[in-house]
């Protein structure tokens, strides 16, 4: 079976590492920043450690509500987080992406944090199908422009959030 070419985004954020690293692994941060536009986040529950998830809900336009779960699989502070990212229900239970049938059930997601001059930090995120069978790898595939989409919202929604924290 083929593999899917890794999605991977990356941006300079106007904030020393150690901050745009501490709104990634606390829930009180991400629950304020952590979704593409259009979106609020309605629950954020977190056990930051390797083995340990994040499980939150959105809601966006409409009402319409998504829901997620992170596994934790690799931590080093400040340089790297990597997850299994899934789509979920309010209990925990993994689903299918509520408008790709397809979609793979998890996705391997990389974030690394690099200093970029002073008080810059970049940060790229890397994602991929998990486990995925061929019909997920095409969706995968088909989806990049709107992957691109949803995290550059989320990564600016991330830099206002950032700003705001620095007054």
């Amino acid at each position: 079976m083929k593999k899917a070419a890794p999605f991977t985004t990356s941006r300079v954020l106007n904030a020393p590492r150690a901050l745009v690293y501490r709104v990634q692994s606390e829930v009180a941060h991400l629950e304020k920043w952590l979704s593409p536009a259009g979106f609020r986040t309605i629950h954020a529950e977190m056990d930051f450690k390797v083995g340990g998830t994040y499980h939150y809900g959105l809601e966006g336009p409409g009402g319409m509500q998504m829901w997620g779960l992170q596994t934790f699989r690799e931590i080093v502070p400040n340089e790297k987080v990597v997850l299994i990212q899934s789509f979920s229900d309010k209990n925990r239970g993994l689903t299918r992406h509520p408008m790709s049938a397809d979609w793979p059930l998890e996705m391997l997601s990389t974030t690394t944090f690099e200093d970029a001059g002073q008080d810059k930090t970049r940060i790229t995120i890397s994602v991929e199908p998990y486990n995925a069978d061929e019909a997920g790898i095409v969706a995968f595939d088909g989806a990049r422009s709107s992957m691109e989409g949803g995290f550059a919202s989320s990564l600016a929604k991330l830099e206002a959030y950032l700003a705001s924290l620095q007054k």
